[in-house]
C-alpha cells in the first residue's frame, strides 16, 4: 500500500496528504484525477487531490423538477438503432439514493448500476446506455469518472465514457503513460453524492469519497452531457476529470451513498 509523509506542500498536489505509488502520482498531477489511498503503512487514512486550490463545497440541491435549457431535448431521448432502453422516467433531482441499484466491484472499487436508470450496457470495463433523466446522469457521472480511472492502464473506457474534445484528448494522450495498474484499494470507495445542476442536456454531480470514521471524506464535481444519445463524463479543456477537492467533516447535505 502507498505510504504518507505529512507536509504543507500547496504544489500541484493541492496541499493535500502524499502518497508514493507512481501511478497514482502520475493520476493526479499528470491526469488531475482525484485519488485517495485508503491505508497507509500506520494504518491511517491519506489522501491526494489534484488540480490545486479546493473547491468550496456545494449547496444541498433542490428535489424539483428540472427542465431541459432550451427545450430542444426529452427525457425519452434514443440512440437512432433504438438499442438503449433504460425505463426512468423520473425527471425530480434525487435527494435520497436510487433503490434499484446493485453494485459491483470493478478492480477493487464497488459501483452502482440502477436497473431503470443504467448502465444498461457493459463492453469491458466501460458502461453506457443510461437513462435521460437526473438519476441517468447520476449513475454516468460516478461509472464514467471511476471506469476511466480504474481501467487504466486500459484507455478503451476513457475513450468510450468521455465527451469527444480537448479534455479527452488530453487525458488519453496522459494515459499513453501509465503501464502499470492502480493498486487494489487505492481509490476512495463512494460514500454519497449531490445533484449541483440539471438540465436535459448538463448535470453536475458532487461526488463524496472515503470515510468519515477515517476523516477522509472528499467531495469534488464531475460534469456530464447529453451526446448521441447518452450521457458522457465531459472533461475541462486542460484534461482534469472533476473539479479541484474539498474535504468535509460529515455528510451533512449529501445523500449517503455506497456499496462497501
Amino acid at each position: 500500500m502507498a505510504g504518507r509523509k505529512d507536509g504543507q506542500d500547496r504544489g500541484k498536489l493541492g496541499g493535500g496528504l502524499f502518497i508514493t505509488s507512481a501511478v497514482i502520482i502520475f493520476l493526479v498531477v499528470v491526469l488531475g484525477v482525484f485519488v485517495v489511498v485508503t491505508k497507509d503503512d500506520d494504518g491511517k487514512g491519506s489522501s491526494a487531490a489534484g488540480n490545486g486550490t479546493a473547491a468550496p463545497t456545494a449547496a444541498p440541491a433542490s428535489g424539483g423538477s428540472s427542465g431541459s435549457s432550451n427545450g430542444s431535448s426529452s427525457a425519452t431521448s434514443k440512440p437512432a438503432d433504438g438499442s438503449c432502453t433504460p425505463t426512468d422516467t423520473d425527471m425530480k433531482v434525487p435527494t435520497t439514493a436510487p433503490k434499484d441499484v446493485t453494485w459491483e466491484l470493478v478492480n477493487s472499487t464497488a459501483l452502482p448500476r440502477s436497473k431503470s436508470a443504467g448502465p444498461m450496457k457493459l463492453d469491458g470495463l466501460s458502461a453506457g446506455c443510461y437513462a435521460h433523466t437526473p438519476r441517468g446522469a447520476l449513475m454516468a457521472a460516478i461509472n464514467g469518472y471511476y471506469r476511466s480511472i480504474v481501467a487504466l492502464p486500459d484507455s478503451k473506457p476513457m475513450q468510450d465514457m468521455l465527451l469527444p474534445g480537448p479534455g479527452r484528448d488530453a487525458l488519453l494522450d496522459g494515459a499513453k503513460k501509465i503501464t502499470q495498474p492502480i493498486p487494489p484499494g487505492d481509490v476512495a470507495q463512494m460514500s454519497g453524492f449531490q445533484m449541483v445542476t440539471y438540465t436535459a442536456e448538463t448535470a453536475v454531480v458532487s461526488l463524496v469519497n472515503g470515510q468519515q470514521n477515517g476523516g477522509t471524506l472528499k467531495v469534488f464535481q464531475v460534469t456530464v452531457r447529453w451526446s448521441d444519445g447518452d450521457w458522457k463524463v465531459a472533461p475541462a479543456d486542460d484534461g482534469h476529470l472533476q473539479s479541484s477537492s474539498s474535504a468535509i467533516p460529515d455528510m451533512a447535505g449529501y445523500v449517503q451513498f455506497g456499496g462497501l
